[in-house]
């Protein structure tokens, strides 16, 4: 006899979706830059164009470079507690079921990384959610002085690390030829010969997770009202701590200083990411409307590299490098504003995103229900004012 198709969390919890949404922005934000033309990689942004360019430029860098995906971070943390704790308490076992998933997310990832964009964050998720399972019964306390513990190693191991040292695949010169007029078979091929790098900010990536966990078992994301008063709290400290630490990291970048940069990257970036968590659940009623974009959040991802990469690669309309920040940011504007509509319109009529279909049915191994029930089965949810 069949299994019968495991059903969808009725009661999700809007905050996520919301935060996931936002998060979701921030990281077109940033990706486009990197779809678009070499400034990452020849070390140019910042010094395009006119002034407003480059005001952009750098207005990206400071306030969104490594903080969304920080913060996507310790989303997949808060998601991974969410997930362990309904299942426990429904009596159904945890462990297999996510490694399975984890297994699915590498597949994906990796099929991302080759066949679409070499800067993919999921293989990297797949691998440290390892972590948590690891470590998911341990006290908070533990769990806090664990993530300390990785980002004080991280600061010191990156600050002392010599000049010659690769921080990060995405330096990478060679491969500016490829992307503006290599053919499709080219970008595959040295996508999959491509080495990942050791990364600067994979420890923190790590500390995130840890600190999402803690956050995510604590409940704090079922009832976000009830902690209005600590983010008004801290919010403006962390906003004085992420100022600092990003300017720091700016005077690293200019003159190359290893150990400023480690500072803005493990101090300044994460304090950044809690200011903006903290403004989108001091205000999330407000922007329930991205709701829908976070519910789908991984298939809406891989949509910005399939979109990203046939606009600007040689083998799509060969845009690389022919167009300025400012008109760069405006596309990004109108493709997460079209993500928007498309999401909404797609979430009234099904359960799942069509990427998150995908993994769940291959983590469940069997096709799961896609289409909402005709009498209209939508998710309810609870509304984030209540207690």
């Amino acid at each position: 006899m069949s299994a019968r198709p495991v059903q969808p969390i009725q009661d999700r919890l809007v905050a996520l979706d919301v935060l996931r949404g936002f998060a979701l922005f921030g990281v077109l934000l940033v990706n486009m830059l990197d779809f678009s033309s070499s400034a990452f990689r020849a070390s140019t942004l910042g010094m395009r164009g006119g002034a407003i360019d480059q005001i952009v430029d750098l207005s990206i860098a400071f306030f969104a470079v490594t903080k969304f995906y920080l913060l996507f971070s310790l989303l997949f943390g808060i998601g991974f507690a969410v997930q362990m704790r309904r299942m426990e308490a429904s009596g159904r076992p945890f462990v297999r079921f996510y490694l399975r998933r984890l297994g699915v997310l590498l597949v994906i990832g990796m099929a991302h990384a080759i066949l679409l964009w070499d800067g993919d964050i999921l293989r990297l998720y797949a691998v440290a959610g390892l972590l948590l399972l690891l470590v998911r019964h341990l006290p908070a306390r533990t769990l806090l002085g664990m993530a300390l513990a990785i980002a004080v190693g991280g600061l010191l191991f990156f600050s002392l690390a010599d000049d010659t040292t690769q921080i990060s695949a995405m330096v990478d010169p060679d491969a500016i030829r490829l992307f503006s007029s290599g053919s499709y078979g080219d970008l595959v091929r040295y996508r999959a010969s491509h080495n990942v790098a050791l990364d600067i900010q994979i420890p923190m990536v790590l500390v995130m997770f840890l600190v999402g966990l803690v956050v995510g078992r604590s409940g704090a994301l079922d009832h976000p009202d009830r902690y209005r008063p600590f983010l008004q709290r801290w919010w403006l400290w962390a906003l004085g701590v992420g100022l600092v630490g990003n300017a720091l990291m700016f005077i690293g970048y200019s003159d190359g200083t290893l150990w400023l940069i480690s500072i803005g990257i493990h101090i300044g970036a994460p304090a950044l990411s809690f200011v903006y968590l903290s403004a989108v659940l001091l205000h999330v009623d407000r922007l329930r409307w991205l709701a829908p974009v976070g519910q789908m959040a991984l298939t809406n991802y891989l949509m910005h590299s399939l979109i990203g990469t046939t606009l600007f690669y040689g083998y799509g309309l060969g845009l690389y490098d022919q167009l300025s920040p400012v008109l760069t940011v405006i596309l990004v504007l109108l493709i997460f504003s079209a993500q928007g509509v498309v999401s909404r319109w797609w979430m009234a009529r099904f359960r799942f995103g069509t990427i998150e279909w995908v993994w769940r049915s291959l983590t469940y191994g069997q096709i799961q229900p896609l289409r909402r029930a005709l009498s209209g089965d939508s998710t309810p949810v609870r509304s984030l004012s209540e207690s």
